[in-house]
């Protein structure tokens, strides 16, 4: 067998698990661990304030 490490963010991991199990036919399997935090790249962080300020209108 082969073991792959990687740090990938928690949010790119939305059904990793169900894709993984479908591409290896239910052989494969996966572990998290937390690792650290990170700083949110600048794109990311517009869209979530952009979001927040419009649910704040919103109230």
């Amino acid at each position: 067998f082969d073991v792959l490490k990687a740090r990938v963010p928690l949010a790119e991991l939305y059904k990793y698990s169900t894709t993984l199990s479908s591409l290896t036919s239910g052989a494969a399997t996966f572990t998290m661990n937390f690792a650290d935090y990170q700083p949110v790249p600048a794109d990311v962080q517009e869209k979530l304030l952009k979001a927040y300020m419009e649910s704040e209108k919103d109230e």
